[in-house]
């Protein structure tokens, strides 16, 4: 038979083991009798704040008030820990299958349960195993975190590495290095070191450690790699930066991306604004910017279609060139359709079919078919296999030639 304990408006409980319930209410501190452990076989409920001076075991632990119960050693539970309308303090570690607190659970040594929740705050000063860890406020793990779903109504931060499937925040989230199935925050998100990360999704800015591994990125502001990345989707409403060479699938940005290093794309490259990329830029399907390319290195794609002025030390699109009015290339381009905006400036062009709109101004010109529309100049070499037509008003300042074959373009360059 169990032997159920109650104790009232003491100022110290000391306590053996017992197989029953026991009931507190009203007491300052409870001790163990002996050595440094109390085991309760039932379960404990609490009136009012109490400190537990040592480890604690029990089945189940309930705080009925709105109190905080501190426990200065271990807490073992073998089903539920509930202060629903208070706070959880436990200064070793802590072991249960369910935890609920109404407003702060901390822990300054490991966490391991199936579930945690607190209606505040959530801090772990070790590691962290749970399927759930959710905090109304923030949670906060300073060592290995492994769960299924971390999340904060504010903030959630974990200083170790961490194993997620996922990780949520409504403003912002921190994580060191490991691996995040999906992460969903509204504010900011900062990796420091090397993450992999299925699908990253944040609503204003994010930025990863050097060698990050992407799948699906979603930002509504900026995104950040540090260093090399590798990656799957970059869809970005304002700007990318990388810091290192990239590769990846497509990149779909509403303002500026700038890489440090080269980038590689085996789809397309859409940008509202401008692309600035210290080393070569490939792209196996259609590169479009509506303001400015920079490229240091050269430029290998299927297509590129460019609102603005573009600039690297070879252009090669297989399939098509296109610029548009005003605008402007620095270097050689080769390409099978080529079409040159009115008042655009190009240096030399070779192709298949080219086409010069009125009043642009082109460099020299190698093609099967070239046709140039009304005043614009030419002003270097014009060599075509198979027809020139030109408008009135075209200035050349060379006599146009038919040859047999072109030169290839490796030596035009």
């Amino acid at each position: 038979m169990s032997n159920n304990l109650e104790f009232q408006n003491e100022s110290l409980v000391e306590l053996v083991s017992t197989d029953g319930d026991v009931v507190i209410r009203n007491c300052r501190a409870l001790r163990p009798q002996q050595g440094n452990e109390i085991a309760i076989g039932g379960g404990l409920s609490v009136y009012d704040e109490l400190c537990i001076e040592g480890n604690l075991r029990c089945d189940r632990l309930e705080l009925k008030t709105r109190d905080r119960i501190v426990v200065q050693g271990n807490l073992y539970v073998t089903k539920s820990v509930e202060a629903r309308k208070g706070s959880i303090e436990v200064e070793g570690d802590l072991e249960a299958r369910d935890i609920e607190a109404g407003a702060a659970l901390r822990v300054g040594g490991n966490l391991k349960c199936t579930s945690a929740k607190a209606g505040a705050s959530i801090k772990v000063e070790g590691d962290a195993e749970a399927q759930r860890l959710t905090g109304g406020g923030s949670v906060k793990i300073d060592g290995l975190c492994k769960v299924e779903r971390i999340a904060g109504g504010g903030s959630v931060a974990v200083h170790g590495k961490i194993e997620a499937e996922e990780l949520d925040a409504g403003g912002s989230g921190k994580a060191v290095k490991g691996f995040i199935k999906k992460v969903s925050v509204g504010g900011s998100f900062k990796a420091e070191e090397a993450i992999e990360i299925d699908d990253l999704d944040v609503g204003g800015s994010a930025s990863v450690g050097p060698d990050s591994k992407v799948r699906n990125v979603d930002i509504g502001g900026t995104f950040r790699a540090e260093g090399d990345l590798e990656f799957g989707e970059i869809d970005v409403g304002g700007t990318v930066k990388i810091g290192g060479n990239a590769h990846g699938d497509s990149i779909d940005v509403g303002g500026t991306v700038k890489t440090e290093g080269n980038l590689a794309l085996t789809q397309g490259l859409n940008v509202g604004g401008t692309v600035a990329v210290d080393g070569n830029l490939s792209c196996d399907d259609k590169i479009k910017v509506g303001g400015t390319v920079k490229v240091e290195g050269r430029i290998d794609t299927f297509r590129i279609i460019v609102g603005g002025e573009i600039s690297a030390s070879y252009i090669k699109a297989t399939d098509g060139f296109r610029i548009g009015k005003r605008a402007e290339v620095r270097g050689f381009v080769e390409s099978g359709e080529i079409l040159i905006r009115e008042r655009a400036r190009t240096e030399s062009l070779y192709g298949t079919d080219i086409r010069i709109e009125e009043r642009a101004r082109v460099g020299s010109l190698y093609g099967q078919k070239i046709y140039i529309e009304r005043d614009a100049i030419v002003e270097g070499e014009v060599l075509y296999t198979e027809s020139l037509e030109s408008e009135s008003g075209v200035s050349f300042r060379s006599e146009p030639k038919k040859v047999d074959t072109l030169p290839p373009p490796e030596q035009l360059k």
